[in-house]
């Protein structure tokens, strides 16, 4: 009986360190793959310029938008 419990417990312990040991894998490359995200997040460079020109197309399609419908009220 104790030969059985010795040969089951050491079965458990193995499964246990080789899902441990493959976590550890996972985790590792899921690391890799994250820094190589964050790296080219760094890379793209947001300037000020680039929120200027945003302001720019929102206040001109605001304006556009306003002029046709003005265009629509005028004409009915």
């Amino acid at each position: 009986m104790t030969t059985y419990l010795t040969i089951i417990t050491t079965v458990l312990v193995l499964t246990q360190i080789i899902r441990v040991s493959q976590n550890h894998f996972i985790l590792l490359k899921q690391n890799k793959v994250f820094n190589k995200h964050i790296e080219e997040l760094v890379e793209i460079e947001v300037k000020k310029e680039d929120y200027e020109n945003q302001r720019k197309f929102y206040k001109l399609a605001i304006e556009k938008i306003e002029r046709e419908l003005l265009k629509e009220t005028d004409g009915n």
